[in-house]
């Protein structure tokens, strides 16, 4: 098969993105990656978040910071004080010339720079403003501080109702709401291209963390709002035909039989166990669901029979049968030893400034099939401030004085 690069469909939208920490800047990333050109507007400073991949045991300078590439890569960075009359005009000048204005910051901080969707469509009614929040622009938490763990994993439930019954609340994984937040916000922007331009208005999309984590799990909440209760043991699991077990080499194993009632026959027969076929204690799905006991019983009969065998031997019965299921990963199970994340470009190394290697997760969005992914390395802070203001009229002695003044900082 040939390598092409994939299609780009955001190619010649500009977009301003002015975020920091992680949701708000993967929103940005991806429709970096998508073709857009992504300017990231940061404080002198930089975004606080350059060094937050040493939390995770990564390097975080400017040689290397595998977590801030991934979630600013592909964009250019300007550096700017937006606090100054001067900064402000540069980012007034930015947001007429783009299609779309994306934050994550609190709407408090946004409304003192002007930067809130009422004010900044009254002066460029042409603007998409998108805006990722911890808990929602409405209700008493609106102005509260959330990122991921608080809003999207312990507001929402997901932090302690998805453990074990009895146990700790889990460790939730370092961004990953933000990594779905992120996706959403660019998905709503990008669609209100279509908008744009048949009416040449722009739109206001919001999102919040805490938000995205009920919709995470929407099924679920259904199923509480009647009655259902959590945490809960896998003893007790919806169905003893979508549940965890264990093999005789210490694998887990997850099942996944969404037609209890059809894959029944096939399974009590796979696990050696014909003579349960017209047991109406076990054999539908209506009536396991109501008999508590008779589901513990069915769980513990599986997990016999599963400590039997090994994943392997599991493994080649599961897929004769047709039986929907995979081994319980650990993470460095999915990295570039896998043929399946490699054959799906999934995950690839890329380079560091300094030459090094890194991992780069892909984004789950394809455009046009087989591809190679295009990248760009994460900016530097201010790398790219002279070439941005050039493109909209400062010539060269303006911005040596807009750098002598404080406004903005090239990078050297």
């Amino acid at each position: 098969m040939s390598e092409m690069f994939c299609g780009q469909p955001l190619k010649g939208i500009k977009v301003v993105d002015f975020t920091g920490y992680g949701a708000g800047p993967m929103a940005g990333r991806i429709l970096g990656a998508w073709g857009a050109d992504v300017i990231k507007v940061e404080p002198l400073t930089g975004d606080g978040s350059r060094i937050s991949g040493l939390a995770l045991g990564l390097r975080a300078d400017e040689g290397a910071n595998p977590h801030y590439e991934q979630k600013d890569s592909n964009k250019r960075s300007i550096a700017l004080n937006l606090k100054t009359k001067e900064g402000a005009e540069i980012m007034d000048k930015l947001i007429a010339g783009a299609n779309i204005f994306i934050s994550n910051f609190r709407m408090k901080a946004l409304k003192k720079l002007g930067l809130d969707y009422e004010t900044m469509s009254a002066k460029y009614p042409h603007i998409i403003w998108g805006n990722i929040s911890g808990f929602g622009h409405e209700g008493p938490d609106a102005d509260n501080a959330g990122f991921d763990t608080v809003s999207y994993w312990a507001k929402s439930g997901m932090m302690i109702d998805w453990c074990e019954d009895g146990y700790a609340p889990l460790i939730p994984p370092f961004g990953l709401g933000d990594t779905v937040i992120g996706a959403y916000l660019a998905g709503g922007v990008a669609t209100c291209l279509l908008q744009q331009k048949l009416t040449g208005k722009g739109e206001k999309v919001v999102a919040s963390l805490y938000g995205s984590g009920m919709y995470s799990q929407a099924w679920v909440l259904q199923s509480v709002y009647r009655g259902a209760k959590y945490p809960r043991s896998r003893k007790y699991a919806d169905s003893p035909m979508r549940n965890t077990y264990k093999t005789k080499d210490g694998e887990w194993v997850m099942l996944s039989v969404l037609m209890y009632d059809r894959y029944y026959p096939t399974f009590v027969k796979m696990i050696g166990h014909p003579e349960m076929i017209d047991d109406p204690r076990y054999n539908s799905e209506t009536g396991i669901m109501q008999n508590q006991e008779a589901k513990r019983e069915f769980v513990e009969m599986i997990d016999e029979v599963f400590a039997t065998k090994t994943w392997e031997e599991w493994h080649k019965i599961l897929i004769e049968n047709d039986i929907a299921h995979d081994k319980i990963n650990h993470l460095s199970e999915v990295l570039l030893d896998n043929p399946q994340t490699v054959a799906n470009n999934n995950a690839y190394l890329y380079k560091n400034r300094d030459g090094s290697e890194d991992l780069m997760v892909a984004d789950p969005i394809r455009f046009g099939g087989f591809y190679k992914i295009p990248f760009k390395n994460a900016p530097l802070c201010g790398e790219q401030t002279t070439e941005i203001l050039n493109e909209i009229g400062y010539d060269a002695e303006a911005v040596k004085g807009l750098i002598e003044a404080g406004v903005v900082k090239q990078h050297d």
